[in-house]
């Protein structure tokens, strides 16, 4: 679920042409990397081998930018989970198991967006405003998710009963995401999402 994996090496040195879309691309590999807010402005801007100036330019401020790279991560990230979510032979189950097998064996890093709406309070009201857009358009995919997974079964939940659950299963993918940033042991990735999986198949 919206992972990417990275080479977490530090590559210096001016793209070779200097445009917004190669600065935005240049300064997501580092987001992916280090978080959007967990290193300073100045660092990004080195990374991506480009003045302040040249980022004002283009972006006139730091939270511009990291909308930017958060509309990028969301185009080459994002929408290809989403239309996997639509998948006939998508389920809850397939959607966790892939997601940790994935961030286990690091085929996938921490997703972008979990880590972002967990650090969201660091970040500008245009950054945090994208954030809660994109979290939105999350939740109603595997909202549908579960109605039409529980409809499968002939069971037909209440309106609270659907938020419950989504809640449930939006905030424990999250936590699932921030194990793995924070180096938790495999055993213990695995034994939340397995119980994440019991929880919904006993609902």
């Amino acid at each position: 679920m919206l992972y990417v994996k990275r080479d977490n090496k530090i590559k210096l040195g001016r793209p070779v042409t200097l445009n917004k879309q190669t600065v935005t691309k240049k300064c997501l590999d580092f987001y992916i990397d280090f978080g959007i807010d967990n290193k300073s402005f100045n660092e990004v801007i080195r990374y991506a081998g480009v003045s302040k100036g040249s980022i004002y330019r283009f972006y006139g401020s730091e939270d511009q930018l990291q909308k930017s790279a958060l509309q990028e991560y969301f185009k080459s990230h994002v929408l290809v989970w989403l239309e996997g979510i639509q998948n006939k032979g998508f389920t809850i189950r397939s959607l966790i198991m892939e997601m940790t097998s994935g961030l286990i064996t690091n085929k996938y890093k921490c997703c972008l967006f979990h880590r972002s709406k967990a650090e969201k309070y660091k970040l500008g009201p245009i950054t945090r405003a994208y954030i809660d857009l994109v979290t939105r358009k999350i939740y109603d995919a595997i909202k549908g998710l579960i109605l039409e997974e529980f409809k499968k079964k002939g069971r037909k939940l209440s309106k609270n009963e659907v938020q419950e659950v989504t809640n449930f299963l939006f905030s424990n993918l999250t936590n699932i995401n921030l194990l793995k940033l924070n180096k938790a042991p495999h055993r213990t990735i695995l034994n939340v999402s397995k119980a994440l999986v019991k929880f919904i198949k006993n609902y």
